[in-house]
């Protein structure tokens, strides 16, 4: 049984311990994710462990008044914003609203991340490296990356690994020089 069916069936059931029991899975299932999210924007760790606290905090909050239908684009929604509006407040970058862009990133904690997207950008297509990060950084499955690129299933799979093989190839050229 998927997440989002536990904790629906726990919303219709009413029971506080058994909604309490579904909250900590979903918890422990993408904490990390909502995290490493939020780290993409923020630089400070420690605001982002609270940015993280209050994404769930909100999540909790918001559950008797929400039909959640994917709970992982829900969290990561929640975090997105919760980061911009953080940004926005200390005056730190502007970021644009398409849904679909790459976080940007302006701090040392984010440097790693952005070597890696450039050495992404640099050897590989904008196609093959959404396709990495969204697999690997956003957690979409093959199978949502297909539908939301209108795509067939081995197409997405074929492209990733192909993607992953040029990468690393690219990096093992580079460490030899």
């Amino acid at each position: 049984m998927t997440l989002e069916h536990k904790l629906k069936n726990a919303l219709k059931s009413n029971n506080e311990t058994q909604i309490h029991i579904v909250f900590n899975e979903i918890y422990n299932e993408y904490s990390k994710l909502v995290y490493f999210v939020i780290l993409s924007y923020i630089d400070d760790l420690d605001d982002a462990e609270d940015l993280t606290q209050d994404v769930f905090i909100s999540f909790f909050n918001s559950l008797n008044k929400t039909n959640i239908r994917n709970l992982k684009y829900y969290l990561l929604t929640i975090a997105k914003n919760k980061s911009i509006n953080h940004l926005k407040k200390k005056q730190i970058i502007t970021i644009s609203s398409d849904d679909e862009s790459l976080p940007e990133t302006t701090t040392e904690n984010n440097d790693k991340y952005n070597q890696i997207i450039l050495k992404m950008e640099h050897c590989l297509t904008p196609f093959e490296t959404e396709i990495i990060l969204k697999h690997v950084v956003y957690d979409y499955t093959f199978k949502e990356l297909g539908i939301l690129y209108n795509k067939p299933l081995n197409t997405i799979i074929s492209t990733y690994h192909r993607a992953v093989k040029k990468y690393l190839k690219g990096e093992n050229q580079n460490e030899k020089k």
